[in-house]
């Protein structure tokens, strides 16, 4: 009776001391959680991925004063033509539609992205998208959607998704909302934005030229 009334004593004081040790850990990984997070540049953070009726879409209007449709159609023309020619490019990017009436362009995508590149690894996935350019005098409508992903292609572990389904914000954080969820979505959506903003800002800059 003894041995087990003692085992219970033990019991109890092991009991206290884990439930001690778990309280004081909590407000440390949370406090270690909000420093990662601060490492974090805002843009990345929640609402940096822009969505249109539930769709993920970066959208754009250039005010361009004094340029005619037709000047920024050609303008326009001339940086997609090339966009979709470039180095990290495949084979099914192209020029779907291309309006000289109208004014209007509509670009398909398909780009390497790459997340990590070392010596003896190469992260990267495929990645599509559609773009629609739309000018008129003095404003030019650039809208980007249907993203997609083929990632790891050609492997057992070949997977395909939508941006809805990985960088989207009620997938990329956790129920709280004050951080991104573990997996890989993180690294699809640092790197999606990085890659909306270059291609939204670099036609900017060629608007001006």
């Amino acid at each position: 009776m003894k041995k087990f009334t003692a085992f219970i004593i033990l019991l109890a004081l092991t009991l206290s001391v884990n439930a001690q040790t778990t309280g004081d850990e909590q407000p440390q990984r949370r406090a270690l959680f909000e420093r990662k997070n601060k490492d974090i540049p805002a843009k990345y953070m929640q609402g940096g991925v822009p969505e249109v009726n539930g769709k993920v879409t970066w959208a754009k209007t250039y005010n361009v004063e004094g340029q005619t449709a037709q000047q920024i159609y050609d303008k326009a023309l001339a940086y997609f033509s090339n966009l979709v020619k470039s180095e990290n490019q495949t084979k099914k990017s192209t020029l779907a539609t291309v309006d000289r009436v109208d004014h209007k362009i509509v670009a398909r995508a398909q780009e390497w992205l790459v997340f990590s590149s070392k010596a003896l690894s190469l992260d990267q996935t495929k990645m599509n998208y559609a773009v629609a350019v739309e000018c008129t005098d003095g404003v030019c409508k650039v809208v980007i959607t249907n993203i997609s992903y083929i990632y790891e292609e050609g492997r057992p572990t070949e997977a395909h998704y939508t941006a809805e389904e990985m960088i989207a914000d009620k997938v990329a954080f956790n129920k709280k909302g004050t951080g991104f969820t573990k997996g890989g979505t993180k690294k699809f959506r640092i790197g999606t934005i990085d890659r909306m903003d270059q291609i939204l800002k670099q036609f900017e800059i060629s608007l001006k030229q």
